[in-house]
């Protein structure tokens, strides 16, 4: 069996999809947090890319969130074996998680000051959403699962996301039911459910409360 060790900010963001499949294949996996300001700048170093989240796979090094979620997904048996599913499955991966780049210049600008910048960005990913959610919601299949008779690391990497995503446009995933029942169904898994309620709180970073709504108002 594999050791594995997650290196990641203490953050949710990219980590929490990472978080939620290794706890749904029931792995043993330690993980080693590090503060976003205190700490990131003098760590960055150690990372190949620069960047985290890393999955450390018996010493080596694995990084990018959807490369990590998918490999750990395939090593046990929680994907899809057709190649065009799990292709027509990372479309919609690779859309949501596309979302954490303006969401993180958002975030970014608010600490920085910037509230003309933070208002942008956040109406860039508040548009973008519903449009990501509208093609997870035409590929759940009468099951419930994305393109799958059952359950793959793909739902449980969008829950996880839609579950952070929720907290900043409360309401928008409401707006697809089959979106919603999902997101629900995986927060339902007992160890999922019990990481919910004793997963740190939000860091000051990505704190929900407090985003500046776009200037136009919308919802």
């Amino acid at each position: 069996m594999m050791a594995y060790l997650l290196k990641y900010m203490s953050l949710r963001a990219r980590g929490e999809p990472v978080r939620w499949v290794l706890k749904v294949i029931g792995v043993d996996y330690t993980e080693e947090t590090f503060d976003i300001f205190k700490e990131w700048p003098t760590r960055k170093h150690e990372f190949k890319f620069r960047k985290v989240p890393v999955l450390m796979v018996d010493g080596e090094q694995l990084h990018q969130t959807t490369v990590i979620c998918r490999f750990l997904g395939e090593r046990h048996n929680l994907a899809s074996g057709d190649l065009w599913t799990i292709t027509r499955q990372m479309e919609v991966v690779e859309a949501l998680h596309d979302l954490t780049n303006s969401m993180g210049m958002a975030l970014l600008a608010r600490i920085q000051g910037n509230e003309e910048r933070q208002r942008v960005m956040t109406g860039l990913t508040e548009v973008q959403f519903p449009v990501v959610l509208s093609n997870i919601e035409c590929r759940i299949t009468d099951r419930g699962w994305i393109l799958s008779q059952q359950m793959t690391w793909v739902d449980v990497f969008i829950a996880a996301y839609l579950d952070v995503y929720e907290n900043y446009f409360p309401g928008v995933v409401g707006r697809f039911p089959l979106c919603e029942a999902l997101r629900r169904r995986v927060q339902d898994i007992p160890i999922i459910k019990t990481w919910r309620q004793e997963r740190p709180a939000w860091h000051p970073f990505e704190d929900p409360k407090g985003l500046v709504a776009p200037s136009d108002g919308s919802q």
